[in-house]
């Protein structure tokens, strides 16, 4: 017998954020041992980077992590930023969906998950409650909280289990949490590399981390200055939808429709909102609420047929080639570094973004595989390192669509070679809510390329530079030895005294050698213990055929 649909409807359910993300932790990137783990690390850095560069102060932070059992963790993390007030830290870490980044703005995270899925994680894995101190400034006084806490899932909220006054030294948060079924590791992908990867994003930065073999890491930063702060861009004309203008209109204040552009968009004069009414034929004084969905739509595309300025990019601050390169050379010290940053362009017509390359060569440059160095990519998103789902990234489709031969480097797989890529852009196109790949937006993919070239180019010339004075070198280095001998051996056959050749022979070899690396950064003590061994098997390899010719 069929049922009918009240009986359907039995179990309809309504799911708070929590809930859902219980279910769908790996939509939060929670998925694999050790990808789980990276993710914790990636949110909580990301989130006391924020807090400090808000509060103007130059971030540092100290991690512990310490292995209770096998894939069982203790995480203690702690920073010395402003600290969280005692009324928000439940709403920090214990509501999904809640924070002060849904703005449109340049920021490290955009969801206000972060935090909350951490604890959600740790309470999924263990049952343990969570544990933090707080310490923050209210008016002239300095106060501190320590609190035990668990997150009501069914609620989306915390519930406080303890709470009890806290020493007050330096304001900050200390946060412990435990984690099962996570495992830390030195691979690419792993919360070791993610740290160092953090770092040379972030050289303003200090991490010292400690690792559950009690390996203490410490990461000075290589800059001291703190990164301007971005500032809140009003949306483009060419980047919003007839949705976006319906919701304007339904939670605004403002009297006229007119009057909502002018003041919600960016780049929208009165000489534009009288261009619109000319086109779409609707008279935009009247009340943004009585707006209808055909007239918002008349609206996007009469947007699509006017000619705007570029949208303002006051909003993104980029970590500029200089601070790439100092971040760079303080964790991998290359032999050679260059970086660009391109100047603000925009994707799908309205959004802004900014692309900065760097590529690294030699030194510790490269993954070390089997005692070989080989290349790396490193992708970043508003200076954040992404260490996942490299394949469906649009930096990595941009990068393997070079043809690297043309700058030097025959096979970039097996060559020390670091490749470095940021976005900086208020609206990151990621592909998931793990935010770890970006979307292939055209547009994107293209500066990608430009900016990778540019700086691909510098490294050629420095390779064949290089490659020049090696060349310049080995010759002299046989004139040096073999010319002394020629005149020792003359000398004696003609039976008179060699001339002293000393003074010349080093003009002849050493000077045009050393105009050569005038020009170029190649040191000569670099190349020569390259030399002996290539002018000795060259010399092996020429002795046959002299013996023959001497013979016949």
């Amino acid at each position: 017998m069929s049922q009918q649909a009240s009986e359907l409807f039995d179990n309809f359910q309504e799911l708070t954020p929590s809930e859902f993300f219980r279910k769908n932790k790996q939509m939060l990137g929670f998925s694999g041992k050790i990808r789980s783990l990276t993710m914790v690390f990636h949110e909580l850095i990301t989130n006391s980077f924020d807090a400090a560069e808000e509060a103007g102060i130059l971030p540092e932070i100290k991690i512990n992590l310490q292995k209770i059992d096998k894939d069982h963790y203790l995480l203690i993390h702690s920073d010395n930023g402003p600290g969280i007030p005692e009324e928000y830290i439940m709403k920090v870490y214990c509501t999904m969906f809640a924070g002060s980044k849904f703005r449109n703005i340049q920021s490290r995270g955009q969801q206000g998950l972060g935090c909350s899925g951490c604890v959600l994680l740790s309470q999924m894995t263990t049952g343990e409650p969570a544990k933090a101190i707080s310490v923050y400034e209210e008016g002239d006084e300095l106060k501190g909280v320590k609190v035990k806490f668990k997150m009501d899932v069914k609620k989306n909220k915390g519930l406080l289990l303890k709470r009890e006054e806290a020493d007050v030294k330096q304001t900050g948060v200390h946060l412990e949490l435990q984690f099962k079924d996570v495992s830390y590791s030195l691979a690419e992908q792993g919360a070791y590399e993610y740290i160092r990867r953090t770092m040379m994003g972030n050289p303003h930065a200090k991490i010292t981390f400690k690792d559950p073999t009690g390996h203490k890491y410490v990461f000075e930063r290589a800059a001291d200055i703190v990164p301007v702060l971005p500032k809140e861009v009003l949306p483009h004309p060419k980047g919003v939808t007839s949705d976006d203008l319906i919701f304007m209109a339904k939670h605004t204040e403002k009297r006229r429709f007119r009057t909502l552009l002018s003041s919600s968009l960016s780049r929208m004069s009165n000489k534009r909102i009288a261009e619109i009414e000319e086109i779409t034929g609707i008279d935009l004084n009247k009340r943004p609420k009585d707006m209808k969905w055909d007239e918002a739509e008349k609206i996007v595309n009469a947007f699509g047929q006017m000619d705007f300025m570029a949208p303002p990019t006051s909003g993104l601050i980029p970590i500029g080639s200089k601070q790439v390169e100092e971040g760079m050379k303080a964790i991998i010290n290359p032999e050679f570094i260059s970086a660009t940053t391109r100047k603000p362009v925009t994707y799908r017509g309205g959004v802004a973004f900014i692309i900065e390359a760097a590529i690294a060569y030699g030194g510790d440059s490269g993954r070390l595989v089997n005692e070989q160095r080989k290349s790396e990519i490193m992708r970043f998103a508003n200076r954040v390192p992404l260490s996942f789902d490299q394949g469906s990234c649009a930096i990595t489709e941009a990068l393997k669509s070079i043809d690297w031969k043309r700058y030097g480097l025959k096979d970039l797989e097996n060559n020390p070679v670091t490749i470095f890529v940021n976005i900086i852009s208020t609206q990151v196109p990621y592909l998931s809510t793990g935010k770890q790949s970006v979307a292939p937006e055209p547009e994107i993919i293209h500066e990608v390329r430009q900016a990778s070239m540019k700086v691909a180019r510098k490294l050629q010339k420095y390779i064949r530079a290089k490659k020049a004075a090696k060349e310049e070198a080995m010759r002299s280095k046989i004139f040096e030895d073999y010319v002394p001998l020629i005149i020792k051996e003359s000398a004696a056959l003609a039976e008179v005294e060699a001339p002293e050749y000393k003074e010349v022979l080093a003009k002849v070899t050493r000077r045009s050698l050393a105009e050569l690396l005038g020009e170029n950064p190649v040191k000569i003590d670099e190349i020569e213990g390259e030399l002996d061994v290539s002018i000795d098997e060259t010399v092996e390899k020429s002795r046959p055929k002299a013996e023959e010719d001497v013979g016949e």
